[in-house]
Protein backbone atom coordinates (compact mmCIF):
# COMPACT_ATOMS: atom_id res chain seq x y z
CA UNK A 1 0.00 0.00 0.00
CA UNK A 2 1.40 3.41 -0.99
CA UNK A 3 1.35 6.00 1.81
CA UNK A 4 0.77 9.72 1.43
CA UNK A 5 4.47 10.63 1.38
CA UNK A 6 5.30 8.04 -1.29
CA UNK A 7 2.45 9.37 -3.47
CA UNK A 8 3.79 12.90 -3.03
CA UNK A 9 7.32 11.76 -3.93
CA UNK A 10 6.04 10.07 -7.08
CA UNK A 11 4.14 13.21 -7.99
CA UNK A 12 7.37 15.24 -7.68
CA UNK A 13 9.19 12.74 -9.88
CA UNK A 14 6.46 12.90 -12.52
CA UNK A 15 6.39 16.70 -12.37
CA UNK A 16 10.15 16.80 -12.80
CA UNK A 17 9.98 14.43 -15.76
CA UNK A 18 7.31 16.50 -17.49
CA UNK A 19 9.11 19.79 -16.79
CA UNK A 20 12.41 18.32 -18.00
CA UNK A 21 10.89 17.15 -21.28
CA UNK A 22 9.34 20.59 -21.75
CA UNK A 23 12.68 22.36 -21.23
CA UNK A 24 14.62 19.84 -23.29
CA UNK A 25 12.31 20.25 -26.28
CA UNK A 26 13.34 23.90 -26.42
CA UNK A 27 17.04 23.59 -25.54
CA UNK A 28 18.09 20.19 -26.90
CA UNK A 29 19.71 21.71 -29.99
CA UNK A 30 21.88 23.97 -27.86
CA UNK A 31 22.74 21.03 -25.56
CA UNK A 32 23.81 18.89 -28.50
CA UNK A 33 26.02 21.67 -29.83
CA UNK A 34 27.70 22.04 -26.42
CA UNK A 35 28.18 18.27 -26.29
CA UNK A 36 29.78 18.18 -29.75
CA UNK A 37 32.03 21.13 -28.93
CA UNK A 38 33.27 19.48 -25.73
CA UNK A 39 33.81 16.17 -27.53
CA UNK A 40 35.83 17.90 -30.27
CA UNK A 41 38.00 19.60 -27.64
CA UNK A 42 39.31 16.17 -26.59
CA UNK A 43 41.13 15.77 -29.88
CA UNK A 44 41.88 19.42 -30.62
CA UNK A 45 45.42 20.49 -31.52
CA UNK A 46 45.93 21.84 -28.00
CA UNK A 47 44.81 18.56 -26.38
CA UNK A 48 46.94 16.45 -28.73
CA UNK A 49 50.02 18.56 -27.97
CA UNK A 50 49.37 18.12 -24.25
CA UNK A 51 48.99 14.34 -24.68
CA UNK A 52 52.26 14.13 -26.62
CA UNK A 53 54.10 16.47 -24.26
CA UNK A 54 53.17 14.42 -21.21
CA UNK A 55 54.08 11.19 -23.02
CA UNK A 56 57.50 12.53 -24.05
CA UNK A 57 58.12 13.65 -20.49
CA UNK A 58 58.21 9.95 -19.55
CA UNK A 59 61.37 9.51 -21.63
CA UNK A 60 63.40 11.85 -19.43
CA UNK A 61 65.89 9.72 -17.46
CA UNK A 62 65.58 9.61 -13.73
CA UNK A 63 68.03 11.49 -11.50
CA UNK A 64 69.67 8.28 -10.22
CA UNK A 65 69.09 6.23 -13.37
CA UNK A 66 72.44 4.71 -14.52
CA UNK A 67 71.33 2.27 -17.25
CA UNK A 68 68.69 3.87 -19.48
CA UNK A 69 65.94 1.32 -20.17
CA UNK A 70 64.09 2.40 -23.33
CA UNK A 71 61.44 -0.30 -22.99
CA UNK A 72 60.62 0.80 -19.46
CA UNK A 73 60.29 4.44 -20.54
CA UNK A 74 58.10 3.40 -23.48
CA UNK A 75 55.68 1.61 -21.13
CA UNK A 76 55.82 4.61 -18.78
CA UNK A 77 55.03 6.90 -21.71
CA UNK A 78 51.99 4.82 -22.62
CA UNK A 79 50.76 4.98 -19.01
CA UNK A 80 51.27 8.75 -18.92
CA UNK A 81 49.39 9.09 -22.21
CA UNK A 82 46.42 7.04 -20.97
CA UNK A 83 46.28 8.93 -17.66
CA UNK A 84 46.32 12.38 -19.28
CA UNK A 85 43.61 11.36 -21.78
CA UNK A 86 41.40 9.96 -19.01
CA UNK A 87 42.03 13.06 -16.90
CA UNK A 88 41.04 15.33 -19.78
CA UNK A 89 37.86 13.32 -20.41
CA UNK A 90 36.88 13.56 -16.73
CA UNK A 91 37.56 17.31 -16.61
CA UNK A 92 35.80 17.99 -19.91
CA UNK A 93 32.82 15.86 -18.87
CA UNK A 94 32.48 17.90 -15.66
CA UNK A 95 32.59 21.16 -17.63
CA UNK A 96 30.00 19.80 -20.04
CA UNK A 97 27.66 18.73 -17.24
CA UNK A 98 28.00 22.08 -15.48
CA UNK A 99 27.20 23.89 -18.74
CA UNK A 100 24.01 21.88 -19.21
CA UNK A 101 23.02 22.21 -15.55
CA UNK A 102 23.41 26.00 -15.67
CA UNK A 103 20.85 26.02 -18.51
CA UNK A 104 18.48 23.43 -17.01
CA UNK A 105 18.39 23.55 -13.22
CA UNK A 106 17.30 27.18 -12.66
CA UNK A 107 14.12 26.44 -14.62
CA UNK A 108 13.65 22.89 -13.38
CA UNK A 109 13.55 23.78 -9.68
CA UNK A 110 10.70 26.23 -10.32
CA UNK A 111 8.41 23.23 -9.99
CA UNK A 112 8.70 23.94 -6.27
CA UNK A 113 7.83 27.61 -6.68
CA UNK A 114 9.46 30.90 -7.66
CA UNK A 115 11.28 31.10 -4.31
CA UNK A 116 13.47 28.04 -5.01
CA UNK A 117 16.77 28.73 -6.80
CA UNK A 118 19.83 26.89 -8.08
CA UNK A 119 23.38 28.25 -8.08
CA UNK A 120 26.31 27.04 -10.18
CA UNK A 121 29.15 24.88 -8.93
CA UNK A 122 30.90 26.68 -6.10
CA UNK A 123 34.43 26.02 -7.36
CA UNK A 124 33.60 27.46 -10.77
CA UNK A 125 32.44 30.72 -9.24
CA UNK A 126 35.24 31.65 -6.85
CA UNK A 127 38.66 30.67 -5.59
CA UNK A 128 38.43 31.42 -1.90
CA UNK A 129 36.66 28.33 -0.58
CA UNK A 130 37.17 29.17 3.05
CA UNK A 131 35.64 32.65 3.40
CA UNK A 132 32.97 32.49 6.08
CA UNK A 133 31.24 35.84 5.68
CA UNK A 134 28.59 34.98 3.11
CA UNK A 135 25.71 34.14 5.40
CA UNK A 136 25.23 35.29 8.97
CA UNK A 137 25.27 32.13 11.07
CA UNK A 138 23.02 33.78 13.66
CA UNK A 139 20.23 34.51 11.21
CA UNK A 140 19.70 32.82 7.86
CA UNK A 141 16.39 34.57 7.32
CA UNK A 142 18.10 36.98 4.93
CA UNK A 143 19.04 34.28 2.43
CA UNK A 144 15.92 34.94 0.39
CA UNK A 145 16.73 37.95 -1.77
CA UNK A 146 16.13 39.05 -5.30
CA UNK A 147 18.50 37.18 -7.60
CA UNK A 148 18.48 40.20 -9.86
CA UNK A 149 20.34 42.14 -7.17
CA UNK A 150 22.96 39.42 -6.83
CA UNK A 151 23.74 38.59 -10.44
CA UNK A 152 27.02 36.70 -10.61
CA UNK A 153 27.50 36.65 -6.85
CA UNK A 154 27.96 32.90 -6.52
CA UNK A 155 29.71 33.50 -3.20
CA UNK A 156 26.27 33.83 -1.61
CA UNK A 157 23.88 31.18 -0.38
CA UNK A 158 26.11 28.48 1.02
CA UNK A 159 26.31 26.87 4.44
CA UNK A 160 29.42 28.43 5.93
CA UNK A 161 32.23 26.67 7.76
CA UNK A 162 31.19 28.43 10.97
CA UNK A 163 27.69 27.01 10.82
CA UNK A 164 29.03 23.48 10.30
CA UNK A 165 31.65 23.79 13.05
CA UNK A 166 29.16 25.35 15.52
CA UNK A 167 26.89 22.34 15.01
CA UNK A 168 29.25 20.32 17.23
CA UNK A 169 29.06 17.39 14.81
CA UNK A 170 32.79 17.66 14.05
CA UNK A 171 35.76 18.03 16.39
CA UNK A 172 38.20 19.59 13.89
CA UNK A 173 38.15 22.97 12.16
CA UNK A 174 37.64 22.90 8.40
CA UNK A 175 40.82 23.88 6.55
CA UNK A 176 39.98 22.65 3.03
CA UNK A 177 36.63 22.65 1.34
CA UNK A 178 35.15 22.23 -2.13
CA UNK A 179 31.49 22.90 -2.90
CA UNK A 180 29.40 21.76 -5.83
CA UNK A 181 25.70 22.23 -6.56
CA UNK A 182 23.66 24.44 -4.26
CA UNK A 183 19.98 25.15 -3.91
CA UNK A 184 18.35 27.71 -1.68
CA UNK A 185 15.05 29.41 -1.19
CA UNK A 186 11.76 29.12 0.59
CA UNK A 187 9.37 26.20 0.29
CA UNK A 188 6.20 25.58 2.31
CA UNK A 189 7.13 28.58 4.45
CA UNK A 190 10.58 27.21 5.34
CA UNK A 191 13.84 28.90 4.35
CA UNK A 192 16.62 26.49 3.42
CA UNK A 193 20.02 25.97 1.85
CA UNK A 194 21.08 22.66 0.28
CA UNK A 195 24.82 22.47 -0.25
CA UNK A 196 26.72 19.60 -1.89
CA UNK A 197 30.12 19.81 -0.21
CA UNK A 198 33.39 18.02 0.52
CA UNK A 199 35.60 19.22 3.39
CA UNK A 200 38.33 18.17 5.79
CA UNK A 201 41.35 19.27 7.80
CA UNK A 202 45.11 19.29 7.35
CA UNK A 203 47.48 17.72 9.85
CA UNK A 204 50.36 19.84 11.18
CA UNK A 205 53.01 17.53 9.76
CA UNK A 206 55.47 18.62 7.08
CA UNK A 207 53.22 17.31 4.32
CA UNK A 208 50.07 18.89 5.80
CA UNK A 209 48.31 15.57 5.29
CA UNK A 210 44.66 16.00 4.37
CA UNK A 211 41.95 14.16 6.31
CA UNK A 212 38.44 14.16 4.89
CA UNK A 213 35.70 14.86 7.43
CA UNK A 214 32.65 14.84 5.18
CA UNK A 215 31.50 14.38 1.60
CA UNK A 216 27.86 14.56 0.71
CA UNK A 217 24.91 16.91 1.05
CA UNK A 218 24.46 19.45 3.84
CA UNK A 219 20.98 20.86 4.48
CA UNK A 220 20.20 23.90 6.62
CA UNK A 221 16.60 24.67 7.57
CA UNK A 222 15.10 27.59 9.48
CA UNK A 223 12.49 26.11 11.79
CA UNK A 224 9.25 27.67 12.95
CA UNK A 225 10.10 27.05 16.60
CA UNK A 226 13.03 27.58 18.98
CA UNK A 227 15.04 24.76 20.57
CA UNK A 228 16.79 25.84 23.80
CA UNK A 229 19.09 22.82 24.17
CA UNK A 230 21.18 21.52 21.27
CA UNK A 231 20.05 18.08 20.14
CA UNK A 232 22.34 15.83 18.08
CA UNK A 233 21.19 12.77 16.16
CA UNK A 234 23.69 10.47 14.47
CA UNK A 235 23.69 7.08 12.80
CA UNK A 236 24.77 4.36 15.19
CA UNK A 237 28.26 2.92 14.68
CA UNK A 238 31.05 1.29 16.68
CA UNK A 239 32.75 4.70 16.83
CA UNK A 240 29.92 6.50 18.65
CA UNK A 241 31.04 8.28 21.80
CA UNK A 242 29.07 10.75 23.91
CA UNK A 243 30.12 14.26 22.81
CA UNK A 244 31.71 16.49 25.46
CA UNK A 245 29.15 18.33 27.60
CA UNK A 246 26.34 16.19 26.16
CA UNK A 247 24.28 13.39 27.65
CA UNK A 248 22.62 10.49 25.93
CA UNK A 249 18.87 10.53 25.38
CA UNK A 250 17.19 7.14 25.67
CA UNK A 251 14.65 6.85 22.87
CA UNK A 252 11.89 4.36 23.60
CA UNK A 253 11.01 3.87 19.93
CA UNK A 254 12.93 0.62 19.29
CA UNK A 255 12.84 0.87 15.49
CA UNK A 256 14.67 4.20 15.73
CA UNK A 257 16.94 3.31 18.66
CA UNK A 258 18.42 0.36 16.74
CA UNK A 259 19.83 2.69 14.08
CA UNK A 260 20.54 6.04 15.77
CA UNK A 261 22.01 7.69 18.83
CA UNK A 262 20.58 10.89 20.33
CA UNK A 263 22.37 13.39 22.60
CA UNK A 264 21.34 16.64 24.26
CA UNK A 265 23.52 19.45 25.59
CA UNK A 266 23.90 19.78 29.36
CA UNK A 267 25.28 23.34 29.18
CA UNK A 268 22.84 26.14 29.95
CA UNK A 269 19.96 23.86 30.88
CA UNK A 270 18.42 23.21 34.24
CA UNK A 271 18.43 19.67 35.54
CA UNK A 272 16.45 17.43 33.23
CA UNK A 273 15.19 20.25 30.97
CA UNK A 274 17.32 19.09 28.02
CA UNK A 275 16.01 15.55 28.28
CA UNK A 276 12.43 16.80 28.44
CA UNK A 277 12.84 19.05 25.41
CA UNK A 278 14.61 16.33 23.43
CA UNK A 279 11.82 13.84 24.11
CA UNK A 280 9.20 16.43 23.16
CA UNK A 281 11.10 17.13 19.94
CA UNK A 282 11.63 13.46 19.09
CA UNK A 283 8.05 12.29 18.98
CA UNK A 284 7.21 9.15 17.05
CA UNK A 285 6.04 11.06 13.98
CA UNK A 286 9.35 12.98 13.76
CA UNK A 287 11.40 9.81 14.21
CA UNK A 288 9.51 8.05 11.41
CA UNK A 289 10.04 11.00 9.08
CA UNK A 290 13.73 11.19 9.97
CA UNK A 291 14.24 7.51 9.14
CA UNK A 292 12.34 7.95 5.90
CA UNK A 293 14.64 10.83 4.94
CA UNK A 294 17.68 8.61 5.54
CA UNK A 295 16.20 5.80 3.47
CA UNK A 296 15.16 7.99 0.55
CA UNK A 297 18.75 9.09 -0.02
CA UNK A 298 20.28 5.62 0.37
CA UNK A 299 23.27 7.10 2.21
CA UNK A 300 25.40 5.17 4.72
CA UNK A 301 25.39 7.85 7.41
CA UNK A 302 23.22 10.76 8.54
CA UNK A 303 23.90 13.36 11.22
CA UNK A 304 21.69 16.12 12.51
CA UNK A 305 22.17 19.09 14.84
CA UNK A 306 19.23 21.17 16.06
CA UNK A 307 19.55 24.38 18.06
CA UNK A 308 17.62 27.63 18.23
CA UNK A 309 15.58 27.88 15.04
CA UNK A 310 18.13 26.05 12.87
CA UNK A 311 18.38 22.43 11.85
CA UNK A 312 21.49 21.13 10.08
CA UNK A 313 21.32 17.70 8.42
CA UNK A 314 24.47 16.08 6.98
CA UNK A 315 23.97 13.21 4.54
CA UNK A 316 27.26 11.40 3.89
CA UNK A 317 27.77 9.81 0.47
CA UNK A 318 30.73 9.28 -1.84
CA UNK A 319 28.72 9.61 -5.03
CA UNK A 320 28.04 12.91 -6.79
CA UNK A 321 24.40 13.89 -6.79
CA UNK A 322 22.47 15.97 -9.34
CA UNK A 323 24.68 14.80 -12.24
CA UNK A 324 23.63 15.09 -15.88
CA UNK A 325 24.23 12.54 -18.63
CA UNK A 326 27.82 11.70 -19.58
CA UNK A 327 29.67 13.55 -22.30
CA UNK A 328 29.34 10.49 -24.57
CA UNK A 329 25.76 9.68 -23.59
CA UNK A 330 22.67 10.25 -25.69
CA UNK A 331 21.50 13.64 -24.55
CA UNK A 332 17.83 13.30 -25.60
CA UNK A 333 17.18 9.95 -23.87
CA UNK A 334 14.91 10.90 -20.96
CA UNK A 335 15.31 7.50 -19.27
CA UNK A 336 18.96 8.19 -18.42
CA UNK A 337 17.86 11.11 -16.25
CA UNK A 338 15.71 8.94 -13.96
CA UNK A 339 18.26 9.19 -11.15
CA UNK A 340 18.20 12.98 -11.49
CA UNK A 341 14.43 13.14 -11.10
CA UNK A 342 14.62 10.88 -8.03
CA UNK A 343 17.39 12.96 -6.44
CA UNK A 344 15.55 16.23 -7.00
CA UNK A 345 12.32 14.81 -5.65
CA UNK A 346 14.06 13.33 -2.60
CA UNK A 347 16.11 16.43 -1.79
CA UNK A 348 13.34 19.01 -2.14
CA UNK A 349 10.62 16.90 -0.53
CA UNK A 350 12.57 16.86 2.75
CA UNK A 351 10.34 19.59 4.16
CA UNK A 352 7.29 17.42 3.59
CA UNK A 353 9.14 14.38 5.00
CA UNK A 354 10.12 16.20 8.17
CA UNK A 355 6.98 18.32 8.32
CA UNK A 356 9.09 21.37 9.09
CA UNK A 357 6.34 23.77 8.14
CA UNK A 358 4.40 22.92 11.30
CA UNK A 359 4.55 25.76 13.82
CA UNK A 360 3.54 23.59 16.76
CA UNK A 361 5.63 20.45 16.41
CA UNK A 362 8.23 18.73 14.29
Amino acid sequence: MINKQERRLRKYQNDFTNKFVQIMSVQVSAWKEIQKEKQRSLYSITSILIYLGVSLFAYIPGKNETNYDLQFHFYLSVIFFICVVIGNIISTNKDYQNSIKSMLFPSLVKIFGDDVHYICSYTSCMTDALTNSYINKEDISNIITDLGQNSGKCTLYRITNNIIQDSQLYTKDITEREDDDRFYGKYNGIEFIINETDFGWNAKDKHKTYHRMFKGVAMLFKLNKEIDNRVIITSKSIFNTIPKEFEKVEVEYNKFAKKYKVYVSKIGSTKGSGQIEARYLLNTAFLDRFMQLHTSFSVPRIQCSIYGDQMLVMLSTRKDLFEMNHLFGRIDDVKQYKHLFEEFASVLSFIDVLNLSSKTKL
